[in-house]
């Protein structure tokens, strides 16, 4: 046998897959297509940018606009990828040999392992020769192009990408445009008003109002440029310029400037939110009521984390806040008679807690927390009823500690002893406790006029024990019970304290042997 004999099955499976072998090969083309001309080398997609004119119909009339947008060049081809729909291929053979083998096979009609003979036709053949010429092979296919499944849904993608890039580059001509009138308005208005700050003039506050306008108006910039790379520094730069610009204090800004501040504020949020949503956008200026509110809030919950075990304390801070609201919001429905209520329940509960920081209540141990709720708690009620302070809910000392705790236990235990008797007593000691309390948050010795105050209400105390004693004797528990017996004790330590009682002695229930 000739060695051009060759089985016929070969020379067929060598055509077929010779076809392929063919679609193999334009599909890798197509693959290094994509990777040539649509990334750089570190991956990103490679860019195209192109602008167009579109016109819009506004109230002028039509106007034309350029609009600018960048997408990536891989989305403006359609990469080749070729697919064999058919293949026909036409052989002249002659055949040279034929045999049929037989094999044992199992006949499954039979069953129990019987067998039969199998027969596989063995065909040999040789490509027929036309003299020198080469051997007669004749392929006929039909090729079609397909579109590649991730080449078509990136195409979607970046269609899509490119329609949200043109809705968002409306939202923000939509912003900046008022932005502009803001900034313009504020602008204006700093450069004629005569009145001046602290700490900053009128030409420099003009300077960082610029910087900022500028800020914004580069970020527009970029998003139509296709530069958003550009824009979270300029956002940067803006809340940076927001902490330094020392602006007019709440007293001294003209509520006309205040409001134009205020609109110049929210239109550069408009515009930042839509180049960038979600994003944190800087203030300067007074804080807001609002914010001032929520201050108030966080500093009372850090408060009451630092004394959760106090349940009477804990309700009275909540008592607090809860007039700061009613406050902020008679404040913003422009009720002044409202807020005034409102600041008179808010001082009546600060002095309530001032006597609850008894030893069982310490307030050195939360003094810091104590410090910024009266801070907010300042702050707030400046900005509802301007240059008023409110009474503070904490104790100047462990001075002031020591004589709540005496003044609360003599109130509690006032009507076990005698109903409503002894209360004008208990009275008097607190005043006297209040008059020394201005010099203690002075860090002071009390003035001879606060002396005599507190001297005077002494004397009225013992007037009032005077009257009280023929009745608390003639009452169940009497002069000898050990709750009066613990009052009077309690009152010469409270007086004591507020006082030199050698010269200005106390009077008791149970009269001096």
């Amino acid at each position: 046998m000739s060695d051009d004999d060759v089985p016929v099955s070969a020379l067929l499976g060598a055509a077929y897959e010779a076809v392929v072998h063919g679609q193999s090969l334009a599909a890798r083309e197509a693959i290094e297509l994509v990777k040539d001309l649509g990334f750089e080398k570190n991956g990103t997609a490679k860019p195209f940018r192109f602008a167009y004119q579109r016109t819009e119909a506004t109230d002028g009339g039509p106007q034309v606009r350029t609009v600018h947008a960048t997408v990536p060049l891989l989305s403006l081809i359609n990469p080749p990828s070729i697919s064999i729909d058919s293949a026909k291929i036409n052989m002249s053979l002659h055949l040279i040999s034929q045999d049929i083998k037989t094999e044992p096979a199992d006949d499954p009609a039979a069953g129990g392992g019987t067998t039969v003979d199998k027969t596989t036709p063995k065909l040999k053949g040789r490509i027929v020769h036309q003299r020198d010429k080469n051997a007669v092979l004749t392929i006929e296919s039909t090729l079609k192009q397909r579109d590649l499944l991730g080449s078509s849904r990136l195409s979607q993608l970046l269609d899509a990408a490119v329609s949200d890039r043109d809705s968002v580059w409306y939202q923000v001509l939509d912003r900046a445009e008022p932005f502009r009138e803001a900034a313009t308005a504020l602008i204006d208005a700093v450069a004629q008003d005569g009145s001046s700050g602290k700490g900053v003039g009128v030409r420099e506050w003009l300077q960082q109002l610029w910087e900022l306008k500028e800020a914004v108006t580069d970020a527009v910039s970029a998003f139509r440029d296709g530069l958003p790379e550009k824009i979270p520094p300029l956002h940067q730069r803006w809340n940076a310029q927001c902490q330094k610009l020392t602006w007019i204090d709440r007293h001294t800004e003209p509520e006309t400037m205040a409001r134009l501040r205020r609109a110049f504020i929210a239109a550069a949020g408009a515009v930042w939110n839509a180049l960038l949503p979600g994003v944190l956008v800087g203030e300067f200026g007074p804080p807001t009521v609002e914010q001032l509110r929520d201050r108030f809030k966080n500093a009372r919950a850090a408060l009451a984390a630092a004394v959760p075990s106090l349940t009477d304390l804990l309700g009275k801070l909540e008592q607090l806040e809860g007039t700061v609201a009613q406050g902020c919001i008679a404040h913003q429905y422009e009720q002044s008679e409202a807020v005034a209520g409102t600041l008179e329940r808010y001082n009546t509960t600060a002095a309530e807690i001032r006597m609850m920081w008894t030893s069982s209540a310490p307030w050195s141990d939360s003094r810091a927390k104590q410090d910024d709720l009266d801070t907010a708690a300042k702050a707030v009620w400046d900005a509802l009823v301007p240059r008023t302070v409110p009474v503070d809910f904490r104790v100047a000392n462990e001075l002031e500690t020591e004589c709540n705790l005496q003044l609360y236990w003599l109130r509690q235990n006032s009507k076990q002893i005698a109903r409503d008797v002894l209360t004008g007593a208990v009275d008097y000691a607190q005043s006297a406790l209040l008059t020394a309390r201005r010099a203690w948050e002075a860090e002071q010795q009390l003035t001879d006029q606060q002396v005599h105050e507190v001297a005077q209400l002494l004397h009225d105390f013992n007037t009032e024990i005077d009257k009280a004693r023929p009745i608390v004797g003639s009452r169940r528990l009497g002069l000898t019970n050990p709750t009066v017996i613990a009052w009077d004790k309690r009152a010469g330590k409270l007086w004591g304290r507020l006082i030199d009682t050698e010269s200005h002695p106390v009077t008791y229930l149970r009269p001096s042997k």
